[in-house]
Parts: structure tokens; C-alpha cells; sequence
């Protein structure tokens, strides 16, 4: 399956990234590598996610903290947003 971030899921990526990265830069640039590593896994096992919160998501713990949202669409899987775990996700997608 082809793998596609939608803009928002990219600009949460960066803006997670850019508040790691004003106490530690190196962290920042793992944290990214990290998430993107275990959401590419994601082209080729779809299901690996367990059932979102809204009836057509899927969501994947990409660390501790944090989750990604995703929808699959025919070929494609949909990356929609990455999500602190303490956010209220009720009020998001």
C-alpha cells in the first residue's frame, strides 16, 4: 500500500519536532526518525494499529507519548494527525 501524510499529520510532526528540539536538538531529529520508521511499517501491515476513536480511523502508538490517527482508503494508508497521549483527542478529526 502507498503511505500519504496529510498535511496536518506532517505540520503536528514538525511542531512536535521543534519543541523537543529547543532543549535537545539530537532528540528531536531521533524522535522523527522513530515515528517515521514505525509508521512506514504501516504500508505493509495496515491492521497494525488498534481501532480509533472516530468509526473509519485506526491508531498507532509510534512512542510512549504519542500516537498517529490513519485511515485506510482503497491502495492507500492516510496519516491525519500525530497526537500527545494526554491530548483530548474528542475535540480533534
Amino acid at each position: 500500500m502507498k503511505l500519504r501524510w496529510s498535511r496536518r499529520a506532517t505540520f503536528d510532526l514538525e511542531r512536535i519536532a521543534d519543541f523537543i528540539a529547543a532543549d535537545k536538538p539530537r532528540a528531536a531529529l531521533d524522535f522523527v526518525a522513530t515515528v517515521r520508521a514505525r509508521v512506514a511499517h504501516l504500508a505493509e501491515f495496515p491492521l497494525l494499529g488498534r481501532a480509533g476513536i472516530r468509526a473509519d480511523t485506526r491508531e498507532l502508538i509510534v512512542h510512549r507519548n504519542y500516537l498517529v490517527t490513519y485511515r485506510l482508503r482503497a491502495d492507500e494508508v492516510q496519516v491525519l494527525q500525530v497526537w500527545h497521549v494526554a491530548r483530548d483527542r474528542s475535540r480533534g478529526r
